[in-house]
């Protein structure tokens, strides 16, 4: 993958770019007025870059895959983030979840778009983690569509919400041990067989836990005819 930029994603930042003129943000990490993700929370955040499972991305004291992965290789090919889901990154994943801060999906993306360049890995549709209905209309958007959308744009590689769909609720995973997680998501989501076929795909969502989400709907891709999916997220919960 090469990030040259297209015309579009310098348009798409241009606009932000306006937007912060007339209406100054504040950081989303420390409110700070002046930026929507300032450098000193930026500096703050500790990056996933040290030691990581060949497969999921978590951090290790020795080897290079986990007793998760060891036990049960998810379905995804790869999984990586870029920060630690601690600090002033949690506040910022917070607000633009929950505090309709969407400005911080293009502020946040960038270190997506960073982050694939060193990956090099060959990617033929973005597609990010659906919400379920009922989520997605009482939030009015999907987070993990707005750090997507900008990667697209970045690389001219399409972006497919269409192509994976969330076919049954799931509760919270915030309460849930790694078996009642897998359980909880299991089944849940299901790809576009038209969309994806032969594809390698490109998972995209805001914070990954225990990998369970992002392994369902590798799944529900892969079940629908996707060659390859990796995954990545802005954030790990360590």
């Amino acid at each position: 993958m090469d990030a040259q930029g297209s015309l579009r994603y310098q348009l798409y930042k241009q606009i932000w770019a306006v937007l912060d003129y007339f209406y100054p943000p504040r950081c989303g990490g420390c409110g700070e007025l002046g930026s929507r993700w300032c450098p000193a929370c930026e500096q703050k955040t500790t990056k996933m870059t040290m030691n990581l499972c060949r497969i999921c991305g978590i951090n290790l004291r020795h080897g290079n895959i986990c007793d998760s992965c060891a036990q049960s290789r998810p379905k995804f090919t790869m999984l990586r983030s870029w920060g630690v889901y601690a600090g002033p990154l949690r506040q910022a994943i917070h607000r633009l979840k929950y505090r309709r801060d969407i400005g911080l999906g293009e502020a946040l993306g960038l270190h997506l778009i960073e982050l694939l360049e060193r990956l090099k890995w060959q990617i033929d549709l973005i597609v990010p983690i659906p919400l379920s209905v009922a989520r997605q209309a009482e939030r009015g958007y999907n987070q993990s569509a707005l750090l997507a959308r900008p990667i697209s744009l970045a690389y001219r590689i399409p972006y497919k919400p269409a192509a994976l769909h969330r076919i049954r609720d799931t509760e919270s995973q915030v309460n849930l041990n790694l078996s009642e997680r897998r359980k909880n998501v299991q089944g849940a989501f299901l790809g576009n067989t038209n969309l994806v076929s032969g594809k390698r795909i490109l998972l995209v969502d805001d914070v990954a836990t225990s990998g369970a989400t992002l392994d369902a709907g590798a799944d529900g891709l892969l079940f629908a005819g996707a060659k390859e999916v990796y995954a990545i997220t802005l954030a790990r919960a360590l």
